[in-house]
C-alpha cells in the first residue's frame, strides 16, 4: 500500500471516531453517519488487504457501493421533510439494491468488475437529492449561522463527492489507454475523498440535537 492510501485510512478512523465520540450529541440522521463512516473505515482496510493478498478488491468494492448508497439515502431520509421526497428515497434504495444484484449476477461479476452499473445511477441521485435539499433549506430556513449547520455541510459533500466522481469517471473513461496517466487519475481521486471526508467530520462536528431538534 502507498503513503496516501494508508493515511486515507488513517483519515477514515479518525472521522469515526469523532462520531462516536460525540454520538450522544448527535441527531439520529448524523449517528448513521457515523456508522457509515465505521463501515467505510472497516471495508477501505479490507479493501487494501484483498489488494495486496489477491490482487483483486472487486467483491469490497462492490459491497461499498450499495453499503454506502444505503446509507447515505437512509440519512437523506430522515433529513427532509417533503414526503413525497421522502417516498423517492425509499423507492430509489429498493429500486437500486435490486438493480445491485442483477448487475453483480448478470453483467459485472461480483468477484471481478468494479460496479460502474451501479455507480452511475447512485451518483446521479446523490446530485439529485442533495439539489432537492438544498432547495428544502432555502424554503425552510434556521436562525443558525449556516456554517454552524450540521446538514449544510453533510450534503455539501454529497454533492461533491457525486459531480467530482462523475468527473473523475469520464476522465478515467478518457484516459484508459494511456497508462501513464494514471498517477493523475489516482491522484485526484484520493483528493476527492479526502476532501468529502473533511467535510463529512465537519457535519459531524457541528451536529448537536440540542440545537436541531428537529432530526433528534
Amino acid at each position: 500500500m502507498t503513503i496516501i492510501s494508508y493515511l486515507y485510512c488513517v483519515l477514515l478512523f479518525i472521522v469515526a471516531g469523532v462520531g462516536l465520540s460525540r454520538y450522544k450529541l448527535l441527531t439520529i440522521p448524523f449517528k448513521i453517519l457515523t456508522w457509515s463512516v465505521v463501515a467505510v473505515s472497516i471495508l477501505g482496510v479490507l479493501s487494501k488487504f484483498f489488494s495486496v493478498k489477491y490482487r483483486n478488491n472487486a467483491p469490497i468494492l462492490q459491497v461499498q457501493s450499495i453499503a454506502e448508497f444505503v446509507f447515505y439515502l437512509v440519512i437523506y431520509y430522515y433529513l427532509f421533510k417533503n414526503k413525497t421526497i421522502k417516498k423517492a428515497i425509499l423507492v430509489s434504495i429498493v429500486v437500486i439494491t435490486i438493480f445491485f444484484f442483477i448487475n453483480t449476477i448478470f453483467l459485472q461479476p461480483f468477484a471481478k468488475k468494479f460496479p460502474t452499473n451501479v455507480y452511475v445511477p447512485t451518483q446521479t441521485l446523490y446530485a439529485v437529492f442533495s439539489l432537492l435539499l438544498f432547495k428544502e433549506m432555502l424554503m425552510y430556513p434556521i436562525k443558525i449561522n449556516i456554517i454552524k449547520q450540521s446538514v449544510f455541510w453533510f450534503n455539501t459533500a454529497i454533492l461533491f463527492y457525486a459531480t467530482t466522481m462523475f468527473f473523475n469517471l469520464g476522465l478515467s473513461n478518457y484516459l484508459a489507454e494511456h497508462t501513464h496517466y494514471d498517477i493523475i487519475i489516482t491522484f485526484f481521486w484520493y483528493l476527492i475523498i479526502y476532501s468529502f471526508h473533511v467535510l463529512i467530520c465537519v457535519a459531524l462536528l457541528t451536529d448537536n440535537k440540542k440545537i436541531t431538534a428537529p432530526y433528534a
